[in-house]
């Protein structure tokens, strides 16, 4: 299945980012590398979901649906990734705010360039011309 391929690619791309990410910051102390993987992490749990609905859900031919189902995995991405960073602000005391938006960030634009650079070919269509 097409989307299945696009699914494995934005999460590939989303961990290899994290793991690029942490080995940058695993010279610069714990502190920082903790904060930044804790905000990949987030940024993962939110972008996977939506990738996962976007692309491993069903296919419909009516436009209106299919931009239903974008807006609604938007939205769910914003609130699972609004609701962890919550989370995680109150629980962990010793968060490095800019390590922690790092990690968030870089994940999060490794799965808007990851899915933006998929390529669809669209179907042929027979007996009409243009």
């Amino acid at each position: 299945m097409p989307g299945e391929n696009v699914l494995r690619r934005v999460l590939a791309a989303q961990c290899g980012v994290t793991a690029l990410l942490a080995l940058a910051l695993w010279l610069f102390g714990p502190n920082l590398l903790h904060s930044a993987l804790v905000g990949a992490g987030i940024g993962v749990a939110g972008n996977g979901y939506a990738a996962w609905r976007v692309f491993a859900g069903s296919r419909s031919n009516n436009g209106s649906v299919a931009m239903f189902e974008l807006y609604r995995a938007e939205f769910s991405k914003l609130v699972i990734i609004g609701v962890l960073c919550g989370c995680a602000f109150i629980a962990l005391e010793d968060l490095n705010f800019a390590a922690f938006l790092g990690g968030l960030v870089s994940v999060t634009l490794a799965s808007v360039v990851t899915a933006a650079t998929h390529t669809v070919e669209l179907p042929e269509q027979v007996g009409r011309q243009i």
